[in-house]
């Protein structure tokens, strides 16, 4: 069943009058483990938690069909930054596109002046990757945090599951609905994954450059995201105008047993039938609904991508024991394949960072007891492939095995979507041969080849990617197959220019490279290589770098690589 999409839903599914908690997203609503509100939702209900879900409102009268909660507003944008969602890197306008543009501000405005004096709480990636000073490529120029443009009370940035059962178990304490009269009592500093508006900066907090700086000084601004990106662990101060954020340190990874709960709660893996464009959106889902998580994180330490900002650089998993058993249960409703095992990466399941070896304790409000979670106490450059503290695991071997056992009784089949790392594959070379016996063709990203754009990708060399290649086709040859490798390419990042290209088209031409996901380069907020388009310079080795600025360029970078460019210099 469904959670309630409004107040006669309350009434018949809790027998009550009110919320607690109402999800506002941009998204339909996906009761499906792939959604973040189908998740938070499911399982602040599981807790006790009476919990409505307005998905992608338009009107008044949608905002207000669940009616004023209890605790607060949940507001999101949903899976993608809402201005990624409505406009492509050519910054054309999308059609059929249902989210507003800046969904979280433009939501929570909403909210605000509908339901005057409720506490709002922002969160998803639109509001992750846009809490600190950031870059807009939409705007050409720096926008303020978006705690502060939104107006929103706080933000739960990250995975947000510990962070709203302890703020919620924190207000359920206390009488007063408002906010502001509650936010002292509430000891804000002590929950984990959340950001909010203070008066002062206590005595040896780290505060980072005030937007204001970095507008005066692109320096500044350089100097906050290299300081953001290489100390993820830290809380920070963050001046604005007459006033300052506080960004408390993010949520620890889930443990396994946190992670098999939330995925065993029971979804039903659908669109809600009142969703707006029910057939097209049921269409561009279809195939993802027998997917199965395994887990959440990459350590890849690309400089363009923002999974490290959202999920986390250390992979939270779930146990072997658990995906099987959710594995099972779709076989005996009919089920008769697998689309996907879900990681980002899916051969870093079960790997870690050693160096994360301080023991801590918390409560878990997930599992409702005690948990043991690991600090990281010495300072590292986060350049997490190839580090001798990086313990890479083949746990993702023996669940395979374990898959064909249920494949066999149950005369199912599992099919392997998510992309490798192809450089980290090279020292799995056994996990390589079962991970290829379950795909129909093989993603992996090598993004380019040419070594000056792969460094300012912080991406794997030239080199990695021939020896990978080889190690592809001797793996065809003995498993007598011939499937197709499916590479990922991305033009106009920083360090790419018509030279980078050439050398790029050359190679798949020579390696016989069929190219047909080819991305424009987006400059996508809180990123290196962001902060490197609108400085030109990289923020980590603080080197010039060269930037394709004008749609003209990278339009040519893409046709060049697809052959559609003619160059007079030959």
């Amino acid at each position: 069943m469904f959670l309630p999409i409004d107040i006669d839903g309350c009434r018949r599914y809790y027998k009550a009058d009110r919320f607690d908690v109402v999800f506002v997203s941009g998204d339909p609503y996906y009761d499906h483990p792939l959604s973040g509100v189908a998740i938070l939702s499911r399982l602040l209900d599981k807790r006790g938690y009476k919990v409505g879900i307005v998905a992608q409102p338009l009107s008044d009268a949608d905002y207000m069909r669940c009616g004023s909660p209890k605790y607060f507003f949940c507001i999101t944008s949903g899976l993608l930054d809402s201005m990624l969602a409505n406009y492509t890197p050519m910054m054309r306008k999308r059609d059929n596109i249902h989210v507003p543009e800046r969904a979280v501000i433009a939501y929570t405005q909403k909210i605000k002046q509908l339901f005057k004096d409720k506490m709002t709480v922002i969160g998803g990636v639109e509001a992750t990757i846009r809490r600190f000073t950031h870059f807009d490529y939409w705007e050409n120029g720096l926008r303020r945090g978006i705690l502060n443009d939104s107006k929103a009370d706080i933000l739960a940035f990250g995975n947000a599951e510990r962070s709203l059962l302890e703020l919620l178990d924190r207000m359920k304490r206390h009488k007063e609905s408002s906010f502001g009269k509650m936010r002292d009592m509430l000891d804000l500093k002590t929950i984990f994954g959340i950001s909010y508006r203070v008066k002062k900066a206590e005595e040896g907090e780290r505060i980072l450059p005030s937007y204001e700086e970095c507008v005066k000084d692109k320096a500044k601004f350089n100097l906050l995201t290299r300081v953001t990106n290489l100390l993820p662990d830290d809380s920070f101060i963050e001046p604005c105008g007459l006033g300052f954020v506080r960004h408390n340190e993010p949520s620890p990874p889930l443990v396994d047993e946190e992670m098999d709960l939330i995925y065993s709660m029971g979804f039903e893996r659908e669109i809600h039938p009142k969703s707006r464009n029910y057939k097209e959106n049921s269409d561009m889902v279809r195939g993802l609904d027998n997917s199965v998580i395994l887990g959440r994180g990459c350590w890849g330490s690309c400089n363009f991508c923002i999974i490290p900002l959202v999920q986390g650089k250390n992979i939270a998993k779930r146990s072997k024991g658990s995906i099987l058993k959710e594995i099972e249960i779709l076989y005996k409703k009919g089920v008769r394949k697998i689309n996907d095992l879900t990681l980002p990466t899916v051969n870093m399941y079960g790997s870690y960072c050693s160096l994360y070896d301080k023991e801590e304790k918390l409560y878990s409000h997930v599992i409702r007891k005690e948990i043991t979670w690991f600090k990281k106490t010495e300072y590292c450059d986060q350049n997490c492939v190839g580090c001798r503290f990086r313990v890479l695991r083949d746990d993702l071997y023996p669940l395979l095995e374990e898959v064909e056992k249920l494949n066999k009784r149950y005369d199912a089949d599992l099919v392997i979507r998510s992309a490798i790392r192809h450089d980290i594959i090279l020292q799995q070379k056994k996990l390589f041969r079962k991970i290829m016996e379950h795909t129909e063709r093989l993603k992996i990203a090598p993004e380019h080849i040419s070594d000056t754009v792969l460094k300012s990708m912080n991406k794997a060399t030239k080199k990695h990617f021939v020896e990978f290649l080889k190690e592809f086709e001797d793996v065809n040859k003995e498993q007598g197959t011939s499937k197709n490798l499916v590479t990922y390419f991305v033009v106009g990042h920083p360090g790419s220019g018509k030279d980078e290209m050439r050398e790029l088209k050359e190679f798949c031409e020579k390696h016989k490279i069929y190219v047909n996901l080819t991305q424009v380069f987006t400059p996508t907020p809180g990123t290196v290589s962001t902060a490197a388009y609108y400085t030109g310079i990289d923020p980590l080795t603080k080197k010039e770098v060269y930037v394709a600025r004008t749609f003209r360029e990278r339009k040519d970078q893409k046709n060049m690589l697809q052959g559609e460019f003619s160059d007079d210099n030959g």
